[in-house]
């Protein structure tokens, strides 16, 4: 009995996770626009991806580029400490906080994580604002 039950709670795993690479594969390319202060960082196409049903979404201008400075981790692998950027790109997310309300989260344009919030933003359509930020997707 206890050996059904574990192999029952194995395949619900497996099922998740099967979902969860599923839904990541669901990733499109869309057209992005995205100002911070009168400089433009997206106008164009992005990689556009729902994070959450409540209409949360990642977006990436696809233009990033980097190298390991030293393989730290093995062969071909390495921490964030050692990845170098070689090519500038901006990518970030929109966490929808209340209905119409959220947060931008991004990388300033070059950062390896998304570390830079402006709050809150508002719905406008298809974009998103507060003062002289803008993000839309469409």
């Amino acid at each position: 009995m206890k050996q059904k039950a574990l192999s029952a709670l194995a395949l619900a795993a497996i099922a998740l996770l099967a979902h969860s690479v599923a839904g990541r594969a669901e990733a499109k390319t869309a057209k992005c626009y995205f100002s911070v202060n009168n400089v433009t960082y997206i106008d164009g196409a992005c990689r556009f991806d729902f994070m959450a049903g409540d209409g949360s979404f990642s977006f990436n201008d696809m233009r990033m580029k980097t190298r390991c400075q030293s393989d730290d981790l093995g062969p071909g692998q390495c921490s964030m400490a050692s990845t170098l950027v070689t090519r500038k790109g901006t990518f970030g997310q929109l966490v929808i906080t209340s209905p119409g309300r959220g947060k931008i989260y991004w990388n300033g344009g070059s950062a390896l994580h998304a570390h830079a919030e402006i709050s809150p933003v508002t719905r406008q359509g298809a974009c998103w604002r507060k003062n002289r930020v803008k993000l839309c997707a469409w």
